[in-house]
Order: structure tokens, then sequence, then C-alpha cells
């Protein structure tokens, strides 16, 4: 995020005001355009690698996969009622149902043509929206939504997104659904900044041949709040295969990797470091080795619980860099319902040094909050290099 580029809105409405003196904007009524892709996310935990499976989204939908309902309910349940709200929404299955649980006032202004909503629905919902001049456009979905929502609304007014999609290379987006009530909060009580932030996709038919054509498709301007809103992925830097070998000897030495179960996860490090020690793994997949041998590739998350029952399990993983993701981007096979399905599970992050720089801190978003036994006071391990760790700061929803 760069403040000084920092967007000043016009002084069109009574509800909005900008101190011109810092550059920030706030609100004393905050009007919020409300927009929910009712299928995002729902090719994670099938190891889809996105959800342009459309048709097939829609059928799981209708029998009760609600993933994106899921996330906006965490989000929603951190909003105070106090805040002086108003919503403006869609019809079902685009939002309609999930505003009955907030007391806000509320007005609906679309209704999407058939009862399986399209990009088309969010393109026209943001139209609409952008006729009624609301403050921010919140919508729940992903890339391709923020693709959708970008080619509309562009930079004219804020936008924040509920992370609900698979993959969510994009900067619209909040760390956790569970941030929204602060964020707003702070749009209507403190000084918070609008700054753009791009909007990424990628093609998901390469994605499954284990390749990444990221497109930039614009910006969006973005309420920040440090430590709230993820920002865009940060590629890493080329690794040498020294450092790789580095990290493959400590895993093969000290970590055992080569003689347990172990859940390999998604990314350029661990699938370099795994090659080193001569297993050719999916670049982006889930895993699953035991002693040292292959069991299954690419696997989704119904399969993972099944393999990981009754097991102690290592779970290898290396964060995305910029964002610090460990899990809930990109590797939603790796679920709370699979990690409690085994006896006992082990987190090993590995990372190379120039992608760790790139963090501030690690997180773990997973669809139910969990005990994470490898946290200890904040902090978690990264293997950086042979006998080398780097303790790290993690931010991750546990229970109690």
């Amino acid at each position: 995020m760069n403040e000084n580029s920092s967007h000043i809105f016009s002084l069109t409405r009574l509800n909005r005001k900008v101190n011109l003196t810092s550059n920030k904007t706030t609100f004393v009524m905050l009007t919020i355009g409300f927009i929910v892709n009712p299928i995002a996310g729902l090719g994670g935990k099938k190891a889809w690698k996105g959800t342009d499976n459309i048709i097939a989204a829609w059928d799981f939908f209708e029998k009760g996969e609600q993933y994106s309902f899921g996330r906006v309910h965490q989000a929603f349940s951190s909003i105070s009622s106090k805040l002086p709200l108003h919503f403006y929404f869609c019809d079902n299955p685009m939002g309609a149902d999930l505003l009955n649980e907030l007391f806000f006032s509320k007005e609906k202004v679309y209704v999407p043509k058939t009862n399986r909503s399209s990009a088309e629905d969010t393109k026209n919902a943001c139209k609409v929206f952008l006729e009624k001049g609301v403050d921010l456009i919140l919508f729940v979905g992903g890339d391709g939504t923020a693709r959708d929502v970008t080619s509309v609304v562009g930079d004219k007014i804020p936008v924040l997104g509920i992370p609900s999609g698979v993959k969510m290379f994009s900067g619209c987006f909040l760390y956790h659904p569970r941030d929204l009530g602060e964020i707003l909060d702070e749009m209507l009580h403190g000084d918070i900044v609008i700054s753009p932030e791009d909007v990424m996709d990628v093609n998901e038919a390469l994605f499954r041949e284990n390749k990444v054509h990221a497109i930039l498709y614009g910006q969006l301007m973005v309420p920040h709040k440090i430590g709230l809103i993820q920002g865009g992925k940060v590629s890493s830097s080329v690794s040498s295969p020294d450092e790789y070998s580095s990290i493959s000897d400590e895993l093969e030495e000290e970590k055992n990797i080569l003689q347990d179960f172990v859940v390999l996860g998604t990314g350029s490090t661990v699938y370099h470091v795994m090659k080193e020690l001569g297993i050719e793994k999916t670049l982006l997949g889930i895993d699953i080795i035991e002693d040292g041998k292959i069991l299954a590739k690419d696997v989704d998350e119904e399969t993972l619980f099944q393999f990981s029952k009754g097991k102690h399990i290592k779970i290898l993983l290396t964060p995305i860099g910029g964002q610090g993701f460990l899990l809930g981007r990109g590797n939603q096979q790796i679920s709370s319902r699979a990690l409690k399905n085994a006896l006992s599970f082990e987190l090993i992050i590995i990372s190379t040094v120039q992608k760790l720089d790139t963090i501030e801190k690690l997180e773990i978003d997973l669809d139910k909050p969990l005990d994470i036994p490898d946290v200890k006071n904040g902090f978690i391990k990264v293997l950086t290099s042979y006998h080398q760790y780097t303790m790290k700061d993690i931010n991750v929803q546990t229970l109690g």
C-alpha cells in the first residue's frame, strides 16, 4: 500500500467527510452495496484450483454446500449493532437471506436474472450501487469476482472483499472475514486511508496444469488498516538449487520427512525441495507421501480426510509471498475437519530467506477455528536452511 497514492473522493454526499490535511476519509453514516458470489470457493476443497466448473458448483451449492455463506456469517458476527449502516442488497441467491441476521436498515435494489446468478449479475448490481451513490461496495468472492467488480467500479468508490475464493491473489481482501467489523468501525470513527490495490486473476486451465499465469485486470480503491487487509501476492525471487538442497537436507536428517506420513502443501518452494529428495509432487496441488513414496496426488478434502484418520501426520507448508498465508489460500483441501481426523498433526513450515523477508506475519484462515500445537506464544518456527530456523509471528484463530 502506498499512502501517497491515496484517493480523495468528491464531497457530494453529506455523510462523507475528508480530512484534507491527512488525506483520509471518514463517514458519518456508511451506505454499503452488498453482493455475494454464492458459488465462490466451492472449488477449493474439491481441488479444482478455482471455481470455473460453474454448473457442477451450482449443483453442490443447491445441495447445501454454501462455503461463501459461511464466510459471510463469520464477517457479520464481527459488526457492532451500534454502527450507523445502511445496506443496499441483491435478491437471493446473492445475499438477501444473509442480511436477515443484521438489524441495520436495508433496501433491495437488484434481482438476478435467474436463480443461478452470474458474473453479469455481479456487474449489473455494481452499476446499481454506483447509481445509488454508495460509500462502499462489499463483495463476497475471490479473484474472479474482484475482476468482475473492477470492470464496472474501477477507482470510482471504495471496495472491500470478504475472502471466499480459492486463491485470492488480489490485494482487495480482508485477511480474515472476522476483521470486517473493525474496518467498518474505523471507516466511521477513525481516519482510514483509501488506497489502490491490484486485482489479479489466473488462468485456471493453466493453473490445473501446474502453470501460474496471473494477469493484472486493474485496481480497486481499498480501505486500509494495518494487519487487516492482505494486499496482493508477492512473487518470490528466483532461488538457487543450493537453497532448496539445504532445506531438504534438514527435512531428511532432522524431520524424518521420508519416514513418516506427510501431507505436501502447494507452492514452488515445496515443489523444488521435494524434487531435491527425489519426489515429483504436484506443483499446485496437495499430495500425500508415506515412507518417502507417493500415496496420492492432487487430493481433494474428502480424500485427505479419509487418509488422515487415526494417523500421526506431518504437513509441509510454505507461505504465500507478501501475504503470509499458510492455510486458507489455494489449499482449502487441508481443512479443520481433516486435521481433527488425524490422531495428531505437526506443521513444518519452510521458506527461503528472501520470501520470508516479504512477510510481516504468517496467517492461518481455516474454515473453522482450530488449536495449532506448533504455535507457541504467537510464534512458529520456519525452516530457512540446514539447521537454520526463524521464529515468525503468526495470526491464527483458535478455539476458546
